[in-house]
């Protein structure tokens, strides 16, 4: 029988529930003590936010392993997504800041997403619409339309993040969402609210 790496972490799968975080970064990279010196370079909301190569760069690991810790990450905030899809109910500003958070909120570039509703208002399904460069993000109001019609959503609400923390709408926000209600509202297909989320938790409707 051979015996597990001299360098294996100490945890194992059965610990997974009840390992530290730096116990279950070390299990996810295979690097003892590695943990500890992660989380001293930034708290783990911080790292999730990160892109592989910024992770590289702040906490001095190989691009292969901060790869692979923020495929992890990236793996949590769906998991997440698909408990909270079970039945969501989309009906108002926080409802709709609740379920996009956790996706949205820690990135670092802006993404613009739509969820299509059933007539009692609970997601039939949700898509990225546009991901953006930084703070800047563009996607067609053509575009968003045929979405939500291809959904065959009844009606549909929108979602977007601002990183730099400010959830207030920007000028193009606001004529967009209004835009878009007009539109969808002849399509019979109506926007039903337009959220802005950011890494604080703080958000803010564009439309209600």
């Amino acid at each position: 029988m051979s015996s597990a790496p001299a360098d294996a972490p100490a945890e194992t799968a059965a610990e997974i529930p009840t390992a530290t975080e730096a116990g279950l970064i070390e299990m996810v990279l295979a690097i003892p003590t590695v943990g500890s010196r992660i989380l001293g370079t930034a708290a783990l909301p911080s790292l999730g936010r990160l892109s592989p190569a910024a992770i590289a760069e702040r906490t001095q690991i190989a691009l292969v392993d901060a790869t692979r810790l923020a495929a992890a990450f990236e793996l949590g905030r769906r998991a997440h997504a698909a408990r909270a899809r079970r039945g969501a109910l989309l009906t108002d500003a926080a409802r709709v800041a609740r379920y996009f958070g956790p996706r949205l909120a820690p990135l670092v570039h802006e993404e613009l997403w739509i969820a299509a509703l059933d007539s009692h208002g609970r997601i039939r399904e949700t898509r990225m619409l546009a991901r953006g460069v930084d703070d800047a993000l563009y996607a067609g109001r053509a575009t968003i339309l045929r979405t939500a019609l291809d959904m065959a959503a009844i009606r549909f609400v929108l979602a977007h993040n601002h990183p730099s923390g400010d959830p207030a709408p920007t000028e193009e926000d606001q004529a967009m969402t209004q835009e878009l209600r007009d539109l969808s509202c002849a399509l019979n297909v109506p926007l039903q609210a337009h959220v802005i989320v950011t890494p604080s938790g703080r958000y803010q409707a564009v439309l209600e």
